[in-house]
């Protein structure tokens, strides 16, 4: 399994609120996701937000992180930015493959709204 370092993950608070602030916004059922383009950036980064709204076990919330993880891990078209993606209530209800299949959607928007 392959790990994902903290280069690759926003970690302050004000990381969080640059996004929030500024960014693009693409949704579907399940997953917001929000986009900040920088130009200073070295690399993608990814956060997650997944409250207990989505699911009130960690069990369940953590299996959504894992899978946004993955996904982020292989997408090798994203452009320099910063990302947050936010589970929607319910989101937990979703099998593993209708979840892959709704935030790759999400990812495979990004490409066409550069």
């Amino acid at each position: 399994m392959e790990k994902f370092p903290k280069g690759k993950r926003l970690l302050t608070r004000l990381d969080y609120s640059r996004v929030f602030s500024g960014s693009k916004r693409i949704q579907n059922k399940a997953f917001t996701l929000l986009i900040h383009h920088k130009n200073d950036a070295s690399c993608c980064k990814l956060g997650l937000v997944i409250s207990k709204k989505v699911h009130k076990t960690a069990v369940q919330r953590n299996r959504i992180k894992r899978l946004i993880r993955e996904t982020f891990r292989t997408q090798k078209q994203l452009k320099r930015a910063d990302y947050v993606v936010l589970a929607k209530p319910g989101s937990a209800t979703y099998s593993n493959a209708q979840l892959l299949t709704m935030i790759n959607e999400l990812w495979s928007k990004t490409e066409k709204n550069k």
